[in-house]
């Protein structure tokens, strides 16, 4: 999925590479891939599309209603022709542009292949139906990709809300009318896009999400309450001791019991102290340092130590940054103090507060450049109405190229994205992923449009995901999203989805 889903933000790290055999992640981070699938599901979709027809392959059913060709064989285990038949909803448009996977229409019982030069794993198997007219009884005429993304957008909208994982760490319990509404949410999602889209699963999971969301939460409360990952991190610790046990089946709980606690209770106690130490240590800092330099802000009594200084000149090699000496107005032969990355405070939409990293690397480790992607609001800016009555502050998106301390205070210097409109009727921005695309000026001011956002304007790190409908419709099914050394027409082709699930705990 490395492939799939290539992200500019730290979460690529949770995602397997082509050439890895085994995902090494932990639970929670294979439950974020809920959040993640819905965008890599349009190039999913398209890995499966057929070949244009040809003289040796017969007819079949598209998701979208078109003519497309299969295989049928023969008792001696040659390929036949199926003569094309006409269907109802069917077009005769077959460009490239609309192809969509194709399955079987029930009609024959023969396996059918995708594509040619596939090995023998991706034949359907032998009495595969397809309900296409249940299928058509929901969704029309819309294309079988779109629905597909439907389907994982609407389950991470649902998972999140019975999660709570949208906005703190620790959710209160969920109440019973809640518990209700996500009964009948849970029940729909089962008949309106599960069965349509999939055909019927009958297995317990299906079945305990259609009938037993209330029953769940009215015991459980939510299902973070019923989350195993705090326990089961727990066993790194408790390791150690068990190493110092006889291993006997017998008495090594009792053993790792006794001597963890204690152990543990007493380094608990020396961090506590610890901290306090800290805490003190830095108020007389912060006070000597406000003495002997008279009025400073907290931002300018940080210290530097340690802190790279690189030129401005230098700095404007980097992806974007080529007006960065204009932008700041200092001469290209100014150092100024360069973080590879900064802590911050960072606030949800519903103003809850959280802690978030935001980095800046032109290489990391050695593994190429991570910019991070945020979301903030510029100073003066006219707000935006909410709803038709709620006005707050415009929120814009820019990839950060470069953190700086910039005039006693530490800014990113961004490269700015622009609000484009969602195509047709996106699944994934009728749940509220917006559409992006880079912000170009008019050609005599340089390549890219660059800000230095203050961070006190920073609301929080995004998690940006590539269009991969629009990227499969220009370039092909196996392009890949324009990097940073892409040519610069590629990348400003390129568009992006605000990832609107994943939960920022």
């Amino acid at each position: 999925m490395g492939v799939l889903l290539p992200s500019f933000v730290s979460l690529r790290r949770y995602l397997a590479a082509a050439d890895e055999l085994q995902a090494n992640c932990t639970g929670n981070q294979q439950r974020k891939g809920v959040y993640i699938l819905p965008h890599a599901v349009a190039k999913v979709c398209a890995l499966g599309a057929p070949k244009p027809a040809s003289g040796s392959m017969g007819a079949m059913e598209a998701s979208d209603g078109r003519e497309v060709t299969a295989h049928e064989n023969n008792n001696d285990g040659t390929a036949a022709a199926v003569a094309p038949t006409q269907r109802k909803g069917a077009t005769s448009e077959k460009s490239a542009k609309d192809r969509v996977a194709a399955f079987g229409d029930g009609t024959d019982a023969s396996p059918c292949k995708i594509e040619e030069g596939l090995d023998a794993d991706n034949y359907l198997p032998t009495g595969f139906q397809f309900d296409w007219g249940a299928y058509r009884e929901v969704w029309c005429n819309t294309p079988y990709g779109e629905a597909v993304t439907a389907l994982f957008s609407e389950y991470a909208v649902i998972y999140a809300c019975i999660a709570r994982w949208t906005t703190v760490n620790t959710p209160p319990p969920m109440t019973l009318s809640e518990a209700a509404s996500l009964q009948i949410q849970a029940a729909e999602f089962v008949q309106l896009y599960v069965r349509p889209i999939l055909g019927d699963i009958n297995n317990p999971k299906i079945h305990k999400l259609s009938r037993h969301v209330l029953d769940a939460g009215r015991l459980h409360g939510n299902l973070v309450s019923g989350n195993t990952s705090s326990n089961e991190s727990g066993h790194k610790t408790d390791k150690r001791f068990y190493r110092r046990t006889n291993r006997s089946a017998a008495s090594f709980t009792a053993q790792i019991a006794r001597q963890s606690q204690g152990t543990q209770v007493n380094l608990a106690r020396n961090a506590k102290l610890d901290a306090k130490a800290i805490k003190r240590d830095k108020v007389r800092r912060a006070r000597r340092s406000a003495t002997r330099g008279g009025q400073v802000t907290a931002l300018g009594a940080r210290s530097l130590r340690g802190v790279s200084r690189v030129a401005v000149g230098s700095l404007s090699r980097r992806p974007g940054l080529a007006r960065l000496s204009a932008v700041l107005g200092l001469h290209p032969g100014t150092h100024m103090p360069v973080l590879g990355r900064i802590v911050f405070g960072a606030k949800l939409d519903d103003g809850t507060p959280l802690r978030q990293i935001v980095r800046a690397y032109s290489t990391f480790r050695h593994r190429g450049a991570w910019f991070d992607v945020v979301r903030y609001t510029v100073a003066g800016e006219a707000p935006v109405a909410v709803n038709g009555i709620q006005l707050r502050p415009r929120n814009r998106y820019g990839e950060v190229r470069a953190l700086l301390r910039y005039r006693e205070e530490n800014v990113a210097v961004v490269c700015e994205f622009t609000d484009v409109e969602a195509e047709g009727e996106c699944p994934l921005a009728k749940r509220g992923c917006q559409r992006l695309r880079w912000a170009v000026p008019s050609p005599g001011d340089g390549y890219w449009a660059l800000r230095v956002v203050p961070m006190s304007h920073v609301l929080r790190v995004a998690h940006i995901a590539p269009d991969f409908a629009d990227l499969t419709l220009r370039c092909g099914v196996k392009a890949l999203p324009a990097r940073h050394t892409s040519p610069l027409v590629d990348q400003r082709a390129m568009s992006f989805f605000d990832n609107a699930f994943f939960p920022w705990d």
